[in-house]
């Protein structure tokens, strides 16, 4: 873990550039330490982008919201909770802001937003069932064009000079998400 925060560290100080030696440095080991554990700087690219996407998972999915609250309620508290997620942690400028070059970043970036695709897909066919949703819309379909959005949203505004507000990206991702995801 320490080699993954330093190389997360390097990566902060740097805006998305990584060099191995410069990472044995900061976290007081030899280099051929990080070729041992990760096979590459490839390898440790992808395992710091894993690490962020695992605190990113546990944030805003892993959180349990009150079954008593409908599909609307609970999907734009979890929109709020992911927003609130991504501005506060400084690496999502990196990550989301596609400010990492190297292939192995953008391998495991595509990994995981597959894994979200999943989910919502999952979370959205839920909401068919109950009834909650329009249930002609494909599934899969609704959640990759949703996600492809909000990813699209969040990138260009960390990528501003001065974010927008937390409430004007969740106005703005909600009014084009119940254009998508209709309800019933």
């Amino acid at each position: 873990m320490r080699l993954i925060e330093a190389a997360r560290a390097e990566l902060l100080e740097t805006g998305g550039t990584l060099e191995v030696a410069k990472v044995a440095v900061r976290a007081e080991v030899s280099p051929g330490l990080l070729y041992r554990y990760f096979g590459a700087k490839d390898g440790l690219v992808a395992a710091v982008v894993h690490a962020f996407y695992d605190a990113y998972d546990d944030a805003v999915f892993a959180v349990t919201v009150s079954e008593d609250l409908g599909w609307i309620e609970r999907e734009r508290l979890r929109l709020s909770r992911e927003i609130d997620f991504l501005c506060e942690d400084p690496l999502a400028r990196i990550v989301v802001g596609r400010r990492l070059r190297e292939p192995s970043a953008a391998q495991a970036d595509a990994e995981r937003l597959a894994t979200q695709i999943d989910m919502a897909a999952r979370n959205i066919a839920h909401a068919q069932r109950n009834g909650e949703i329009e249930p002609g819309i494909d599934a899969r379909l609704a959640a990759a064009a949703f996600l492809g959005a909000f990813r699209e949203l969040m990138a260009e505004a960390m990528s501003r000079e001065v974010t927008p507000s937390r409430q004007e990206l969740l106005d703005t991702i909600w009014r084009l998400g119940t254009s998508i995801i209709p309800s019933t």
